[in-house]
């Protein structure tokens, strides 16, 4: 075997200072990915960690809204759900013939079963007074009524030849109601009812 030129000699060692530099590359590369994904990893148990310190802090409002809600939702009390959804359009019509507002349409909608409350509502379409009607769906909604507006409409009738204006409305209200499932509502959900039902 024959010794080596110093050619040969500078492009062997040339040729492994080539490997050598792209294996650091890859290996600069597979720690800096490592690193990238370690940064991401911080930020998001950051994030967790506060969003659980907020929701430690909330956790006394959030047991009184649960409490609050347990105490004060309409309880089913073994009512068929066609009968709170009968009283929910009986209520809402004596209301409007007290008012003198005409009911143009109005239907049943589907009953909705949700794991803590149950939902029954109707769709109206009443005509009056504009000032009747705007009374009456200020009403409508209050913190121990438990009625939501799920739907509104409402036009000025411009063809009308009354001295007061008239409106023609269209709505859809739900009125909540506890399930007689035994569950009480966790905090989260308790939150987001107490603030849909004022």
């Amino acid at each position: 075997m024959r010794a080596l030129t110093v050619r040969e000699k500078w492009l062997l060692g040339l040729c492994f200072g080539v490997i050598f530099a792209v294996g650091n590359g890859f290996a600069a590369r597979s720690v800096l990915k490592v690193l990238r994904g370690s940064d991401t990893k911080i930020q998001t148990l950051k994030n967790t960690l506060a969003d659980n310190e907020m929701w430690l802090d909330d956790a006394p409002k959030g047991e009184a809204r649960e409490n609050w809600l347990v105490e004060n939702m309409p309880k089913m009390t073994g009512n068929t759900l066609g009968k709170l959804q009968g009283d929910l359009i009986q209520s809402l019509q004596d209301e409007l013939f007290n008012r003198k507002l005409r009911i143009d349409q109005q239907s049943l909608q589907e009953i909705v079963n949700e794991t803590f409350y149950t939902e029954v509502a109707v769709r109206l379409e009443v005509e009056g007074a504009e000032t009747a009607v705007i009374d009456w769906l200020t009403t409508l909604q209050g913190p121990n009524q438990f009625q939501i507006i799920k739907s509104l409409e409402l036009e000025l009738d411009n063809r009308s030849r009354e001295l007061e204006p008239q409106a023609d409305c269209e709505i859809t209200i739900a009125r909540w109601y506890h399930p007689e499932t035994g569950e009480s509502i966790p905090a989260t959900e308790a939150e987001g009812n107490s603030t849909t039902g004022t």
